[in-house]
């Protein structure tokens, strides 16, 4: 997706970032970068338009229970494991290659 425009965060870049952005989990620096190419892109402008609205769809269905404790940690520890997993897997692929 892009307006033909060159920016200087690329399109797909933004895009990858919208759901952090959207959540507020996002770091100052990213924050300004997609804030001024949503600015300045109205394709990218539209998606996260989009994002937004189906985020709050979502909220207003599913908000009726808080989350059990620690669901988050547990979550964010199992996305670290596998993240570190496919890691060791890259590593070995690349050290059989060689």
């Amino acid at each position: 997706m892009s307006c033909g425009n060159p920016h200087p965060t690329a399109c797909a870049e933004v895009l990858a970032l919208v759901y952090v952005y959207i959540d507020g989990e996002i770091d100052e620096s990213h924050r300004v970068e997609v804030w001024t190419h949503l600015l300045e892109c109205s394709p990218c402008s539209s998606e996260y338009e989009a994002e937004t609205r189906m985020k709050a769809r979502v909220g207003s269905s599913c908000g009726c229970e808080p989350p059990p404790a620690g669901l988050r940690m547990r979550i964010m520890t199992e996305i670290q494991r596998i993240s570190v997993s496919y890691r060791v897997e890259e590593s070995a692929r690349e050290d059989w290659r060689q």
